[in-house]
C-alpha cells in the first residue's frame, strides 16, 4: 500500500508544483484584486494539499519516531500554515498575499523534506519558525510606522563589524571556518543577521548621497566586511555582501562603471583566495573533478550528483532515493534531496517559485518612493537571489561549493530565522508601498502636467520668436 501511494504521490507533487507556479507568475501580472484574490485561495489549497500528501507519506514510512509523532508534528504545522495564511491577512490587510503564499510553500517543501531526512532535526527547525513567525508580526509594523531606519546607519557598520570580528577571534571553527558564537548553551551564526543590517548599512549610505565621496567611504566599511569574513574563512557569505554591495551601488548610482569594476574586482579576489586558501583549492579541485577525489575532496559533490541522476525527471518518491548518503544533506544539499525523490521537474519549479519571490521583492522596491526603502528592497533581494545561486548551483556542480543553506528549506537555526526576518521586512515596506499608491499617482499626474506646461511654453516661446522675427523683416 505504502509503495503504492509513493508512486501516486511523486505525480501528484509535480502537478501541484506545475499549478502552483503557474499561478505565481498569473498573480505577477494580475491587476484585477479580486481575481488576485481567487489566485491566492488556489496557492493555498495547493500549499495544504501538498503538505497533507507529504505528511501521510511520512506516516506510512516513518521509522525514526512513533506514528503518534508524526501526527502531532503534522497536526502542529498544519495549524501554523492556517494561522499564516489565514490570520496574518486580518491582522494586516494590506500584507503582500504573494510573497506569504510563497513563503508557505517554500516552508512546506522543507518540513516535508526534513521529516524524511532527519525527524528530530524537523522537530527543531518548526519550533523555531513557529517561534520567529509569531515574533517576526511586529516587523511588518515598524517598518511601516517608522521613517528612522535610515538614521542608524553608522550603527548598523559598527555593530555588523564587531560581531563579524568576535566570530572571528573567538568564534568555533566548523568546516574549515569561523562560523558560529556560542553564549551559554545557545550557538548562533551572526553573519546571517549581519546580512540584514548590512544592506541597511548600505542603503543609509547611498540614500544621504551618490558622490564619489560616500561610494568611496561605503566601499572602505562594505570592504571590512568582506575581508573579515575572508579571514574566517567564511567565503560563501563574503561573497553574498560582496555581490549585495556591487549591485546595491549599481542601483543606486545607475552607473554601470560600478558593475565592471565590482566584477573586476571579484576576479582578483577569487584568483588570491584560491591561492592562499587550502580548502578553496580543494573545493575548486572538487569542482572540476569530482569523480578523481570521490573518496576524499569530491565524495559531497560526487554523491550529489549521483543523487539527481538516480531522481531523474520524476523523481524516485519520498522515501524510495537514498539522500542521507550526501553528506550535510539537510544543510548545505538539500536540493540535491528534493531533486533525487522529488524529481528535476520539480526541482526546476521550485527554483521558478524562488524566482517569483525576487521579482515580487523588485516590484516592491518600485512602489517605494523613499530610495532607502526601495533600496533595502533591492539588497534583500539581491542576497536572497544569490543565496539561492550558490547553493543550488554546488549541488549541480556549476560552481564551486560554498557552504551556504537553500532560503526556508535547508535545516539551520540562523538561516531560517534570518530569512523570516528579511520576508518580514519586505511585507513591512510592501505595506508602505500599498499605501504610497495614492500619492504616486498624485505624483505622476503632478508630472504629466509639468511635463505638459514645459512643452507649451517651449511652443508659446517659438511662436513668439517667430512672431518677431516676421516683424522685424517687414
Amino acid at each position: 500500500m505504502s509503495t503504492f501511494l509513493i508512486i501516486v504521490t511523486k505525480y501528484l507533487f509535480i502537478l501541484l508544483m506545475l499549478f502552483y507556479t503557474i499561478e505565481c507568475f498569473c498573480a505577477l501580472k494580475c491587476k484585477n484584486p479580486y481575481r488576485a484574490s481567487g489566485i491566492f485561495q488556489r496557492q493555498n489549497g495547493i500549499i495544504f494539499l501538498t503538505y497533507l500528501l507529504g505528511i501521510v507519506t511520512i506516516y506510512m514510512n516513518q521509522t525514526d519516531t512513533t506514528d503518534i509523532g508524526v501526527i502531532v508534528l503534522g497536526g502542529a504545522q498544519l495549524c501554523y500554515l492556517i494561522v499564516v495564511l489565514g490570520i496574518f491577512p486580518i491582522i494586516y490587510p494590506n500584507i503582500n498575499k504573494a510573497i506569504l503564499s510563497n513563503m508557505c510553500m517554500l516552508l512546506t517543501i522543507g518540513f516535508i523534506m526534513l521529516a524524511r531526512l532527519n525527524f528530530k532535526s524537523s522537530i527543531r527547525q518548526f519550533i523555531m519558525v513557529a517561534v520567529v513567525s509569531m515574533l517576526s508580526l511586529i516587523v511588518p509594523f515598524l517598518m511601516s510606522r517608522y521613517d528612522t531606519w535610515k538614521s542608524f546607519t553608522w550603527i548598523y557598520c559598527f555593530v555588523g563589524i564587531g560581531l563579524l570580528t568576535a566570530v572571528l577571534l573567538v568564534g568555533d571553527k566548523s568546516k574549515g571556518a569561523y562560523l558560529a558564537l556560542k553564549i551559554g548553551g545557545f550557538q548562533f551564526q551572526p553573519s546571517e543577521f549581519v546580512k540584514i543590517i548590512f544592506v541597511f548599512f548600505v542603503a543609509g549610505m547611498l540614500a544621504k548621497s551618490t558622490s564619489f565621496k560616500h561610494i568611496v567611504l561605503s566601499a572602505i566599511m562594505a570592504g571590512l566586511h568582506v575581508i573579515i569574513l575572508v579571514l574566517s574563512t567564511d567565503l560563501g557569505s563574503a561573497l553574498i555582501y560582496f555581490m549585495i554591495y556591487v549591485f546595491m551601488v549599481y542601483v543606486g548610482t545607475h552607473k554601470a562603471r560600478y558593475l565592471v569594476l565590482g566584477f573586476a574586482g571579484f576576479s582578483v579576489a577569487s584568483l588570491v583566495a584560491y591561492k592562499l586558501f587550502s580548502h578553496v583549492q580543494t573545493r575548486v579541485v572538487a569542482w572540476k573533478d569530482p569523480w578523481s577525489t570521490i573518496s576524499g575532496a569530491g565524495y559531497q559533490v560526487a554523491h550529489s550528483l549521483f543523487a539527481l541522476g538516480n531522481g531523474g525527471f520524476t523523481g524516485t518518491g519520498l522515501y524510495q532515493g537514498k539522500p542521507n548518503y550526501v553528506p550535510e544533506v539537510e544543510q548545505d544539499f538539500i536540493f540535491s534531496a528534493v531533486g533525487e525523490e522529488f524529481g528535476a521537474v520539480f526541482g526546476m519549479l521550485l527554483i521558478l517559485v524562488c524566482l517569483t519571490c525576487f521579482i515580487v521583492f523588485l516590484v516592491t522596491a518600485m512602489q517605494q518612493i523613499n530610495t532607502f526603502n526601495k533600496l533595502v528592497c533591492v539588497g534583500l533581494g539581491i542576497q536572497y537571489a544569490f543565496q539561492i545561486i550558490l547553493t543550488v548551483g554546488g549541488a549541480i556542480k556549476m560552481i564551486p561549493s560554498t557552504g551556504v543553506t537553500l532560503p526556508l528549506l535547508s535545516y539551520g537555526g540562523s538561516s531560517i530565522i534570518s530569512t523570516l526576518i528579511v520576508f518580514a521586512i519586505i511585507q513591512g515596506l510592501s505595506i508602505v508601498g500599498a499605501t504610497q499608491v495614492p500619492v504616486r499617482k498624485k505624483k505622476a499626474v503632478e508630472d504629466r502636467r509639468n511635463v505638459k506646461a514645459r512643452n507649451t511654453a517651449k511652443i508659446s516661446g517659438l511662436e513668439n520668436t517667430q512672431e518677431i522675427k516676421i516683424n522685424s523683416k517687414r
